[in-house]
Formats: structure tokens, C-alpha cells, sequence
């Protein structure tokens, strides 16, 4: 008897510190939905935990989310989970010091040093250490190196018979230019040559990718951080992860090792040598890596950070850049408009073949391309490449725009659903999900015509109303985050995204018979789809292209 009551008593203890824990949890709830919000939770847990997969959970997110009112607030334990997918919630949260740092479930990531996965003043010093390393004068030095690789790019399709044809391979042309925009990476961030574009014998970029696909498991199921439950719950998943790690720590240790070596041995020699015009060695001054060895020595950095940064510099701009332009090539071969015949005709008025007959693209030539911006642009919105973005909150803070005051409280978890913004018709229109680039061209052209039109009313080439785009809030489309913590390599994955489809463009007709409302998405960490084996692509040159016709 005594037993019973003591546990009761016991159990009756904990559900009260635990109600008092979740106490500004539930006031957020109750903030943001009322009465709805508190009733619904069960639903919302049981939806969670059978969608608890990247394979699954965008596309359940896109699809459940309309039946719910927005912000939507999720009890999880003793945190809340905060879902933003309106603009002035991002705008909020991306501006708010609260909200700088990623979340514990980004600890899944492997790479889990650098500045992407900094936080706190730590992230707001490595930051200000490596912006000159991103300039705007240190990224154009790297188009030599753009183009190169952008030929490169052009042969392989030319030379294998897989890659060019009636039927390619969406995921045989995704190899070639993820492996390119390595060799990209590699050469501008660690000044190393890679060949990656011809040859990758050792795996280097399906190591990357597979770590990438198993990070994302590791961020929706968190459990599986801990190294021990890893190995006993996911033994095949675990011992694949370590061999991959080892293999791009090796790779990028190496490289990092080499080119350290060589920098203090030239920078001895050059200490020497004082005499000597500094300007003949400064080429190599623009490469990341040479850049941040300069902290090293004077103290800001160690080795083993270097290497941190390097890895996770390569990472990122490998896989997004490379995601960003197959996604925009895809965009492009099943458009059945003239997009592609409007792209070719402005590269062709503005760049010119070089001495080998290839366009070489220079910054000014593309500043001027204007259809290609929108092009990328509207590529980049319909098919957001980084789906969600998710923040820590490290302490209470008021989510403005709200009708009543809405507090967060700390140790939120706030998951910014970028994709499903920029694919939602209260932002973009009823056009919303299809790929037209014209959008942003008449947003580019509506301040300099200010009195053409017929009133609000008025359409623009793209079917959609001037009142819709006059309204439409900055933070509606965010390719690269925007705020406090906003991409830093931005500038630098624009170019070479748009020097290789400039190059891949002018070379190539891209037609295919699949209907992007077909694609089943998955977030794996960048955007990817469940069907991608089923998207077969047409890629011939324009002399066949022609005469087919």
C-alpha cells in the first residue's frame, strides 16, 4: 500500500516538473494557435514519428502542411519545434542575434567543425577572418578557372556516349558535373589539380554524396549521433559513414599537409628574396587556402582548423553548386516554351567564341546577362536546393508580425521551410509551381516603367498581377539564406553556376518528355528526388539538334 502511494506521488512529481519545464513551450502554442494548437498536438506527434525519414518528410511536410494553421508549433519533449514557412517569420528569425546558431540535430552533419557548423562568437570571428577570402575582387580572379573546367565539362558530354543523346541519364550528367565542380572546388579553395572531371578512381565525389545521404539520416533521427547506438542500431550505415570519413579526411588532410609545407617554404624563400617583386608569386595569394595560412601564422588559426575549413568549404560548394545547376538544367529540358531558345540567343549576342571556339565568359559579359539571371533565379526558387534551414534559439526572443505577442522560448528548434515559400501562391501567384523566368524579369523591369500597364490590375508576361509582385516581401525567395548568418560563398557559387550553364547552353540542346510535377522529393540536406533513375534527358549538339529538325 505504502509502495503504491509513494510511487504515485513519484509519478505525480515528475508529470509536474515536466508540465513546468514545458510551461513556455505550451504558452507558445497557445500564442500562435490558441485552443487548435493544443488539441492538435497528437496528431502532429503521430505524423512526426512515421515520417521520420529524408525520403519522407518534405514531401509529407508539403503536403500535410496546408491543413494546419501557420507558424505551427510542435511539443517535442521539452523543446518546442517552431515551423516558419511565411516570409516575415524568416525575416524575423534569419535578423534575430537569438537564432544565429544551427541546432543539436545538426550535429548528424560529419563535417562537424568549421564555420559551418560554428556557433556563437566563435562563428562571428571565423566569419570575419574568412570574408576576405570570399571578396568580390578575390572570386573574379577564379573565372580562368571556371572556364577551364567549363570546357572540360563540354568534352566529356561530347566524348561519352552516355552523356550525350536521345536518352541520358539524369543521374549519369549529375555525376559529371558534381565531379566537375569538385575539380572547381579543389583548385580555387586548396590551389590543387584533381582531374576529377575525366577520372574519379578513388570515389572522392560519391563519398561525399553518400555522407551527405546518411548526415541526413543522422539530423532527422538524432539518436544516431550517439556513436554507440550508430553501431547497434544502423551497424552497415555506421561502418559505411567511417570508411567515407576517413577516406575525405585523408584526401583533404593530405592536400592541406602539401600545400602548408610548400606556403612556409616559399614564404622562407621569399623572406630572403625581399628584393624580389612580390607580384610574380601573387596569383597563388587567391586561393582560399593560402589565405587562411596566413592566419595560422600569425597565431588566429591552427592546422587542424585549416583543415576544418577546407573540408567544409569543399563540401558545400561542391555539393550545392553542383545541385543548383543540374536542378536548373533540369527546369530548362522540360520547359516546352521558349526559355531555352531566349537563353541561347543572349549568350550568343554577348559572348563570343574564344580561339578554340568555346565561349569564354568573362564578369562583365555575364553581369550583362539578363535573362540567364532571371533563368537561375526562377531555377532556383521552384526548386529551392537547400529545402529547409533549421536554427537554435539560445534565448527567448518575440517573433514580430504577429497579432498577438508571440514569445519563443529557448532551446527551440526553428525549421525555416524555404522550399514550400517559394512554391506557395499567397507569395508567387497562382502560377506559383511552374517554371517561368519572366517573373523576375518584370520585377527587375517594373521600377523603370513605372506608368506602363493598365493600373493594378495589369498582367505582365507571365500571367501574374503587378498587385502581386508590388506586395510580394523581400524574404519570399532565399537561394542563399539572407540575415545575420546569410551564405558567405554566395557570390562564388553564382559564378560558377553560371559560367558552366553558359558554357552547357551554348553547346547543347536539353529536351526531355518528364513533367517536374512528377518529382518526388527528398531532403537530403540538399534537394534530391526519390524517382531520379526515372528522368531520362535529351542532350545533343546544336549542329545534330538542327538537323534533326
Amino acid at each position: 500500500m505504502h509502495l503504491n502511494v509513494a510511487l504515485w506521488a513519484c509519478g505525480a512529481l515528475l508529470a509536474v516538473l515536466l508540465t513546468w519545464q514545458q510551461r513556455k513551450c505550451w504558452r507558445l502554442i497557445w500564442q500562435l494557435n490558441g485552443w487548435r494548437g493544443v488539441v492538435q498536438q497528437p496528431v502532429l506527434w503521430f505524423l512526426l514519428c512515421i515520417n521520420l525519414h529524408p525520403n519522407s518528410i518534405l514531401e509529407k511536410v508539403s503536403q500535410y502542411r496546408v491543413y494546419f494553421q501557420r507558424p505551427l508549433a510542435v511539443l517535442v519533449g521539452t523543446r518546442v519545434l517552431l515551423y516558419i514557412d511565411d516570409p516575415a517569420g524568416m525575416e524575423c528569425v534569419l535578423n534575430a542575434p537569438e537564432c544565429l546558431d544551427k541546432t543539436f540535430l545538426q550535429d548528424g552533419f560529419f563535417v562537424r567543425r568549421g564555420l559551418l557548423h560554428a556557433r556563437g562568437k566563435k562563428w562571428k570571428l571565423r566569419r570575419k577572418q574568412l570574408n576576405p577570402a570570399f571578396s568580390h575582387n578575390i572570386v573574379a580572379s577564379f573565372f580562368d578557372v571556371f572556364n577551364s573546367v567549363g570546357n572540360q565539362i563540354i568534352e566529356q558530354f561530347l566524348s561519352q556516349p552516355h552523356l550525350h543523346g536521345q536518352a541520358v541519364k539524369f543521374t549519369d550528367a549529375e555525376d559529371l558535373l558534381s565531379r566537375a565542380v569538385l575539380e572547381v572546388s579543389c583548385l580555387t579553395i586548396m590551389g590543387t589539380p584533381t582531374n576529377f572531371t575525366q577520372l574519379d578512381d578513388a570515389h572522392i565525389a560519391h563519398s561525399y554524396k553518400r555522407l551527405l545521404e546518411i548526415s541526413a539520416v543522422r539530423v532527422v533521427k538524432p539518436w544516431l549521433q550517439i556513436r554507440l547506438l550508430h553501431r547497434l542500431l544502423a551497424p552497415e550505415l555506421y561502418e559505411e559513414s567511417r570508411k567515407c570519413a576517413k577516406l575525405l579526411e585523408d584526401f583533404v588532410g593530405g592536400i592541406v599537409r602539401t600545400k602548408h609545407r610548400n606556403w612556409r617554404l616559399r614564404d622562407a624563400v621569399g623572406g630572403e628574396k625581399s628584393g624580389e617583386d612580390s607580384s610574380s608569386c601573387g596569383w597563388q595569394r587567391r586561393i582560399f587556402i593560402e589565405q587562411i595560412f596566413q592566419l595560422a601564422a600569425n597565431g588566429e588559426m591552427t592546422l587542424e582548423e585549416i583543415m576544418d575549413e577546407a573540408q567544409s568549404m569543399v563540401l558545400v560548394s561542391f555539393e550545392t553548386v553542383s545541385n543548383s545547376i543540374m536542378l536548373a538544367l533540369l527546369c530548362l529540358a522540360t520547359n516546352k516554351g521558349d526559355c531555352q531558345r531566349r537563353l541561347l540567343a543572349e549568350i550568343r549576342a554577348l559572348v563570343s567564341p574564344d580561339g578554340t571556339g568555346q565561349v569564354a565568359v568573362s564578369l562583365e559579359q555575364l553581369q550583362q546577362l539578363r535573362y540567364l539571371d532571371a533563368f537561375v533565379s526562377e531555377s532556383l526558387r521552384l526548386l529551392a536546393t537547400v529545402p529547409m534551414n533549421l536554427r537554435h534559439v539560445s534565448r527567448d526572443f518575440p517573433l514580430a508580425g504577429r497579432q498577438r505577442e508571440t514569445i519563443v522560448p529557448q532551446n527551440s528548434i526553428v525549421v525555416l521551410d524555404t522550399f514550400n515559400m517559394q512554391r506557395d501562391e499567397r507569395w508567387w501567384g497562382a502560377t506559383a509551381k511552374q517554371f517561368d523566368p519572366q517573373r523576375f524579369l518584370d520585377q527587375q523591369q517594373e521600377p523603370s516603367n513605372p506608368g506602363s500597364g493598365s493600373g493594378s490590375g495589369s498582367r505582365s508576361g507571365s500571367g501574374e498581377p503587378r498587385r502581386q509582385r508590388d506586395r510580394r516581401h523581400s524574404y519570399s525567395f532565399l537561394p542563399f539564406s539572407n540575415g545575420l548568418r546569410s551564405c558567405i560563398g554566395r557570390r562564388y557559387g553564382l559564378f560558377i553556376m553560371k559560367v558552366f550553364l553558359v558554357k552547357l547552353v551554348s553547346n547543347f540542346d536539353f529536351q526531355s518528355d518528364f513533367q517536374l510535377e512528377k518529382l518526388q522529393f527528398v531532403e537530403n540536406i540538399s534537394l534530391k528526388f526519390k524517382n531520379a533513375d526515372d528522368i531520362l534527358l535529351s542532350i545533343q549538339p546544336h549542329n545534330q539538334s538542327m538537323e534533326s529538325t
